[in-house]
């Protein structure tokens, strides 16, 4: 197995380890990437970046949201029309 995002160096340096050592480096791994994601969630830089972010997205996402809805809606009332249920006498049904 291989993963393009390993460097050569590690994956030659793997090759021969042992189940201890590989679990080793297995824990080591695992506790990096904790310590990755505490650093990360304690960043004040990249939270006012994502604070920023939300706040100039809102207005972007409420739209969205608002035609979405319209689309469901008008799926929905396009399904009755071709059912026959909604003014089955308009005309729209024939």
């Amino acid at each position: 197995m291989g993963d393009s995002q390993l460097s050569q160096s590690f994956v030659d340096n793997a090759k021969d380890l042992n189940e201890d050592e590989a679990t080793a480096l297995l824990v080591e791994s695992e506790q990096k990437i904790r310590q990755i994601k505490e650093e990360r969630a304690a960043d004040a830089k990249l939270t006012a970046a994502k604070s920023i972010d939300k706040d100039l997205s809102a207005g972007y996402n409420s739209a969205l949201n608002y035609e979405k809805s319209k689309i469901g809606f008008l799926l929905y009332k396009i399904q009755e029309i071709q059912d026959g249920s909604v003014n089955p006498h308009s005309g729209a049904n024939a």
